[in-house]
C-alpha cells in the first residue's frame, strides 16, 4: 500500500532546449542539497527531483563536484548586477538587506549556503576552495563599499571599513542561521538593529 500523501515523482522529464535543462538541474541540485548538505544529497536525488536519469544528469555535470560548483557560480552571477544596483539606491546597508532579502525569498538557497560554509571548513571538502574565494572576494567588496559610504557621508566618519566588513558579514551569516533555526525571527529587524550604530556621526 503507498502513502497517497506523499507526491510520486514525474517518470519522464519534460522536453527542453540544452540552456533551460542546465538550469532546471541546477535549481533541482540548490533545493537537494538544501536540504541534505552536500556530502547526503545524491546525483540520483537531484535527477529525479525533475524525472531525469543519472545519465541524463551527467550528460551536462559530469560529476557531483561540477553541479555544486556550478550551482554556486549560477547564483553569485545572478545576484552581482542586483547587488551593485542595490547599493547604488542606498549604500552598502542596503545592499546586505538586498542580500538578505533575496535569500528569504529563496529558503532552499539560504539553507544550501549555511550548510556548505560549515561542511567546507573541511580542507577536502570540494567547496573549500570556492568559500575561501568568496569570503576573501566579500570583505574586499564590502570593505570598498563602505569606504565609498564614509565619504558619502551616509556612514559614521570614524568607521574602520576594514572591520566593519568583516563583522558585517559575520553578522548576515549568523542571521541567516538563526532564521533558519527560530521559525518567525525576524531577519531584517534583527540586522537593521545590528547596524544602526554605524550610521551614527
Amino acid at each position: 500500500m503507498t502513502d497517497q500523501s506523499t507526491p510520486t515523482r514525474r517518470t519522464r522529464a519534460a522536453r527542453l532546449n540544452p540552456e533551460e535543462r542546465r538550469a532546471q538541474i541546477l535549481d533541482a541540485a540548490v533545493a537537494v542539497f538544501g536540504r541534505q548538505g552536500y556530502r547526503q544529497g545524491s546525483l540520483k536525488t537531484v535527477a529525479d527531483e525533475i524525472g531525469l536519469t543519472i545519465q541524463g544528469l551527467l550528460h551536462y555535470f559530469p560529476t557531483k563536484e561540477d553541479l555544486l560548483l556550478a550551482a554556486l557560480e549560477r547564483r553569485n552571477e545572478a545576484d552581482q548586477e542586483a547587488l551593485d544596483a542595490a547599493y547604488a539606491s542606498g549604500g552598502t546597508l542596503e545592499s546586505c538587506r538586498h542580500i538578505l532579502r533575496r535569500n528569504l525569498e529563496r529558503p532552499g538557497f539560504m539553507r544550501l549556503f549555511v550548510t556548505l560554509a560549515a561542511e567546507a571548513t573541511d580542507p577536502e571538502h570540494p567547496a573549500h576552495d570556492y568559500f575561501l574565494r568568496r569570503y576573501r572576494g566579500a570583505v574586499v567588496q564590502f570593505r570598498d563599499y563602505l569606504r565609498r559610504d564614509v565619504r558619502a557621508g551616509r556612514l559614521a566618519p570614524d568607521l574602520d571599513a576594514d572591520d566593519a566588513a568583516s563583522q558585517i558579514i559575520a553578522l548576515m551569516d549568523g542571521l541567516q542561521l538563526q532564521y533558519l533555526l527560530r521559525p518567525g525571527f525576524d531577519l531584517i529587524a534583527a540586522f537593521d538593529a545590528a547596524v544602526a550604530p554605524l550610521a551614527r556621526a
